[in-house]
């Protein structure tokens, strides 16, 4: 499990990716050129829900490779994984108080109301390049470190679709929305739990949806 590797690549990775709140097209494969906002959104909406699957893959991947580890003995094997399943758990609590609460200031395309409120498109592309750069990257880091060499011969299954995997859940994109939207305040429920025992929920992200 080359995890040294791994981690030192990844963050060699976020630190070039995220480093640059100015950079002309955020890393997404979208692109914001012209006027057609709601085209735009609807594509970082599906390459967010494309980065969730990714990651909810990686999870599986993560079960598989330790419930392979014969060597062990079972009380080790299910320690593994709810250590595991705690990690992920802090992932998803750290990445969606980042995406939801900081994001947003390092943009330039967010407006700014009365009392230095931040709304408008800015604020919904930031979070949701946030994700999918956090998802993508976390995906890559466990496939480092458990998937075997070459890689995982097949994408394993997301078990039970999102609703039996902490992040799956997490971080759900915002609907075609009009661009004028209010900040909101980080859920602080979310953040108490994560010390309320191994198995912790992963928080919800609180984008706002506004009809068209």
């Amino acid at each position: 499990m080359p995890r040294p590797a791994g981690i030192a690549r990844v963050g060699a990775v976020l630190l070039g990716t995220l480093g640059s709140a100015t950079a002309a097209e955020p890393p997404t494969g979208c692109t914001r050129g012209g006027s057609d906002a709601r085209a735009y959104l609807d594509c970082l909406n599906a390459r967010q829900k494309a980065s969730e699957e990714t990651l909810a893959r990686a999870e599986a991947g993560v079960e598989q490779a330790i419930a392979a580890r014969q060597d062990l003995p079972p009380p080790q094997r299910n320690r593994w994984r709810a250590l595991f399943e705690e990690s992920q758990s802090r992932f998803v609590l750290w990445r969606n108080f980042e995406c939801q609460s900081i994001a947003p200031f390092e943009g330039s395309e967010a407006e700014r109301s009365v009392g230095g409120r931040l709304g408008g498109i800015g604020v919904l592309e930031q979070r949701m390049v946030c994700l999918i750069i956090h998802n993508e990257h976390r995906a890559s880091d466990l496939a480092d470190r458990y998937a075997p060499p070459g890689g995982w011969k097949q994408a394993p299954p997301v078990a039970g679709e999102a609703s039996a995997n902490p992040s799956a859940a997490q971080g759900q994109p915002t609907a075609p929305v009009s661009p004028t939207v209010n900040s909101v305040a980080p859920d602080p429920a979310s953040r108490s739990s994560a010390t309320s025992g191994s198995a912790m929920p992963g928080g919800t992200m609180r984008i706002i949806e506004m009809s068209p």
